[in-house]
């Protein structure tokens, strides 16, 4: 039988490598991707649907590495903050994307609330203790 958290640890590192996967892509990928989930979002320009994908994404990611690693908070923030700022960098050596500031520091804010997500639930559980 398969530890929960054995799961949600290999759920964690599953998301990182798909994000990574879906930011260093050739842009069409992406695109395929709004065009299919655009009616059901009511159709929101694209530049809205980008600055949402990357807080949604990465908050997700937040609270998989904070309920993967509850005790090692400072590890979780480098992972994700970490992670955010290292794959904007490296999209700029794609030849069809650009990372930007701005892009990264919306996916570390989603980051973050994912973590403070992860630890408030974690906390309030009573599960782990957190000091």
């Amino acid at each position: 039988m398969l530890n929960i958290s054995k799961l949600i640890t290999a759920a964690a590192w599953i998301s990182i490598a798909v994000i990574a996967y879906a930011t260093l892509t050739r842009v069409g990928f992406v695109y395929s991707i709004y065009f299919r989930l655009s009616p059901i979002l009511m159709w929101p320009e694209m530049r809205n649907y980008a600055h949402f994908e990357h807080v949604i994404c990465f908050l997700l990611v937040g609270v998989l590495f904070g309920f993967a690693y509850p005790r090692r908070t400072v590890l979780v923030c480098c992972i994700v903050f970490g992670g955010a700022a290292f794959l904007e960098i490296l999209q700029t050596l794609t030849p069809d994307r650009h990372g930007t500031l701005i892009d990264a520091l919306e996916k570390m804010a989603g980051g973050a609330a994912g973590i403070f997500l992860a630890r408030g639930v974690l906390q309030f559980a009573g599960r782990y203790r957190i000091s």
